[in-house]
């Protein structure tokens, strides 16, 4: 790939926000000079992530991960550098300029070609969708007739149609010089081995309604596709209502909810996001105006899905199927909500009803009557577990009030179960209270206890340039990043030499010395690019995370200096006695050379230069 002009990536850095680049993964909430959100990198219910707008980098406490905005697209999306700028540019529609313009581009990364696969299959699908040919007037009719959606919908959301033939896809995807490793790989097409160049793939979707899924960016990963008259007998999965993608190096559906990158730039404080069954259910909630709505990819939710709700809200609103496989699914969540710390309330639907049906005929004004009826989860828990008509003290209504407390216990807050308690002794009125926290403690002496609740984090107020750092070279290093006209004028007089390079802080402040010393200095990112390992990044771009509060400056500076020239007198004494040690008796003339050198050594240490700033 041609390497990108640095007066481009410059230009990028100074015009895209990072809290703008991380606004797709994770809410972020004022702290202080920062900002703080739950974390991209790992499921967690305390904020942990923080980012520093002056600056334009992150810091992610969990991970241990951290960077400036291209960092961040690196790790997320799993790209080299140049792939970041690449695709940050394309997003933030800035133009880039390359040192080699003119030269053949190498072929793209897979991950990137992927994406420009799907863009084609979603634009080819939705022009098969609107083609004058009987087949598109029938897909049209299913869409507006059978489904009620209106056309303006389909065009929203790029509704296709996968042709029962097999359509004109794959020659259109060689036309555009697609490799054969990314038809093989997207999820479209069966391949058989033997088809190096993919040339007679057949496609994996046929005479049925297409839908793209997207990731939290609104770029195109998979389709489900939805059975119709027109998918043909011959279909290997004929008779499966919805079909989705298979998992690809783009997808994974446990891990994608439809419609979050939606729904997310819908839920600001305190605001639900709403968790139907399915992508049509999703789309009608749209339709009507609910635009916080989700589904998960036609299976069960999953931990990691409830994980990423948790980035965006605390509150979560479930409307499933009124039938038993709706309250089944719901149970079976449950808990999964609990652990990733969300409040979950239950809209319950008649028995029989979905919110396709009943979104349709009544509009999002249906969801106020439900909203007025809904059910906390240990409401719906004791409701669908523990019904009034069950025998008090009967073994079902054991089994039942195991169940609830199982789900109780997944919650790591005191808080929420003592809660959770009193509402379900409320509701089971025939249950003494008493009984029923003695029953709840030696359930949960028989199980694994939750961990202990961690404190919530706040932001991280301003530190003295040596609070929690351990070495000199650590607290010169956090200095000479935030102030570098005090790392300029102690470069003068501190020697590389003195400085500890076993150590990650040692090997970046030798570095930066040496780049002053040599009068080198072309600014902080420039420096970056001298670095050689994740390690030395990510330790480096935590220093810039920090808010620095210099009371002395001077004081701050030759502390460490100070510090860094005994230390490195002191091992140079350490040697001379092992090569005195070492020195054989008869050999005089070093044994006396080396006691001179340690005199002198012990004059320099009672009277160490004066180091002046």
């Amino acid at each position: 790939m041609p390497r990108v002009k640095r007066s481009s990536i410059e230009n990028l850095r100074q015009r895209v926000s990072l809290l703008d680049v991380v606004a797709p993964y994770t809410q972020m909430k004022r702290a202080g000079a920062q900002f703080r959100g739950l974390s991209p990198f790992n499921p967690e219910k305390t904020p942990s992530f923080y980012v520093h707008p002056e600056k334009n980098v992150f810091m992610d406490y969990s991970s241990g991960n951290a960077g400036d905005l291209f960092r961040f697209v690196q790790l997320k999306e799993n790209l080299e550098f140049g792939e970041a700028v690449e695709l940050l540019a394309q997003r933030f529609s800035v133009q880039l300029e390359y040192e080699d313009d003119g030269m053949p581009r190498e072929r793209l990364s897979l991950r990137k070609e992927l994406l420009t696969l799907h863009e084609l299959a979603t634009d080819y699908f939705h022009r098969c969708f609107h083609a004058e040919h009987p087949d598109g007037a029938a897909i049209r009719a299913y869409w507006t007739d059978k489904r009620r959606f209106p056309m303006a919908l389909a065009n929203d959301f790029q509704i296709g149609f996968a042709p029962a033939n097999g359509g004109k896809l794959l020659d259109l995807l060689h036309k555009k010089q697609l490799s054969a490793e990314a038809i093989r790989q997207c999820g479209l097409f069966y391949v058989n081995d033997h088809d190096t160049a993919a040339r007679a793939a057949r496609p994996r979707f046929r005479g049925r309604l297409m839908i793209p899924i997207r990731d939290v960016q609104g770029r195109a990963i998979a389709f489900t596709a939805r059975q119709t008259d027109l998918t043909p007998q011959d279909d290997p999965s004929r008779e499966a209502k919805y079909v989705n993608s298979p998992e690809t190096p783009l997808f994974k559906k446990s891990d994608v909810l439809f419609g979050l990158e939606r729904a997310r730039q819908h839920v600001g404080d305190g605001q639900s996001l709403i968790l139907v069954e399915g992508q049509l259910d999703c789309l009608r909630c749209v339709e009507k105006g609910v635009l916080n709505a989700v589904a998960p990819q036609g299976t069960a939710i999953t931990e990691h899905q409830l994980s990423l709700l948790r980035r965006y809200t605390s509150r979560a609103e479930v409307l499933l199927d009124g039938d038993n496989a709706g309250q089944k699914a719901a149970l079976r969540m449950l808990p999964l909500a609990l652990k990733a710390g969300l409040d979950v309330r239950f809209l319950c639907l008649p028995k029989g009803s979905d919110p396709d049906e009943l979104l349709s005929e009544h509009g999002a004004a249906a969801l106020d009557t439900l909203r007025a009826e809904a059910k906390s989860w240990i409401g719906f828990a004791a409701e669908t577990l523990v019904p009034p008509t069950l025998q008090p003290g009967s073994p079902e209504e054991r089994r039942g009030l195991d169940e609830i407390f199982s789900i109780i216990a997944q919650s790591e807050s005191e808080v929420i179960r003592e809660q959770a308690l009193a509402e379900l002794a409320v509701l089971l009125s025939r249950v003494d209270r008493l009984a029923l926290h003695r029953d709840f403690e030696r359930f949960c002496s028989g199980q694994a206890r939750p961990a202990a609740p961690q404190p919530e984090a706040s932001a991280p107020a301003p530190q003295k340039a040596s609070e929690a750092l351990t070495t000199a070279e650590s607290q010169l290093l956090l200095i000479a990043l935030h102030h570098e006209e005090l790392a300029r004028s102690f470069s003068n007089f501190v020697d590389p030499q003195w400085v500890n390079e076993r150590i990650t802080e040692g090997r970046l402040l030798r570095k930066l010395l040496i780049e002053f010393q040599n009068d080198a200095w072309d600014g902080l990112n420039d420096f970056i690019e001298l670095l050689e390992s994740d390690e030395e990044r990510n330790y480096l771009y935590a220093l810039l995370n920090r808010d620095v509060a210099l009371e002395d400056p001077e004081d701050a500076v030759l502390g460490p200096v100070r510090a860094l020239y005994r230390r490195h007198l002191t091992q140079l004494q350490k040697d001379l006695d092992l090569k005195l040690m070492n020195t054989p008796p008869e050999d005089a003339e070093r044994i006396r050379d080396l006691h001179r050198q340690r005199i002198e050594l012990r004059q320099q240490l009672r009277q160490p230069p004066q180091f002046r700033l």
